[in-house]
């Protein structure tokens, strides 16, 4: 990945951040720290990069929606994209940035759900410029340990999703067993109002 940003230049960082989000502007930092490369013009293309594959994502997902929603994978991962998406609604966009494993799939529901390109443009930009200055900022000042940088990185995106999924059952079962207690004191009322029996 290196040799191929360095040989490349900006196209490489425009083009291997439409496809690793993440990865990508640690190393492009580190490249522009060494003098590889103009570090504004590399950050703007690192940010456009991971910009462009969202959007191409997205475009696939509204694109493609009802083959999608017609497959075996999104009948299974439905349900559980969907409950994330009700808890976290947009914000679940620049979530899905650090987040493990979610970013593709983020795209492709929210343009299956086909909301408007503009809010998903608007929210999706703010997250893309916003980290990728920030891992830029690790990859440029840390450059020397930029390989050990995206390895914790990689740890931390997978602790975030895990820490996401548990919350979500947790909240999950707690709704659940409230629910069921509510139900629970319904019946026994219409019980005990069939009996006759006051209230207190």
């Amino acid at each position: 990945m290196q040799l191929f940003l360095i040989n490349y230049g900006l196209l490489a960082v425009f083009l291997a951040a439409a496809l690793e989000a993440d990865v990508v502007p640690i190393l492009t930092g580190a490249l522009a720290h060494l003098g590889y490369m103009k570090a504004s013009l590399a950050l703007v293309c690192a940010a456009m990069g991971a910009l462009t594959g969202d959007c191409i994502w997205f475009l696939a997902g509204r694109n493609y929606s009802t083959r999608i929603e017609a497959s075996c994978i999104y009948s299974h991962a439905a349900p559980m994209v969907e409950r994330l998406t009700a808890w976290l609604g947009l914000w679940q966009i620049p979530a899905s940035h650090v987040l493990y494993g979610t970013r593709v799939g983020t795209m492709v529901l929210f343009g299956v759900r086909r909301i408007p390109f503009s809010s998903f443009a608007a929210v999706d930009s703010c997250a893309c410029f916003v980290l990728t200055s920030v891992l830029f900022a690790l990859g440029f000042w840390l450059s020397a340990t930029s390989v050990q940088l995206i390895g914790h990185m990689k740890r931390i995106e997978l602790f975030l999703l895990l820490l996401v999924i548990v919350s979500g059952v947790t909240f999950h079962l707690i709704g659940k067993i409230v629910r069921r207690r509510i139900d629970v004191a319904s019946m026994r009322a219409i019980t005990e109002r069939k009996r006759g029996v006051p209230l207190l």
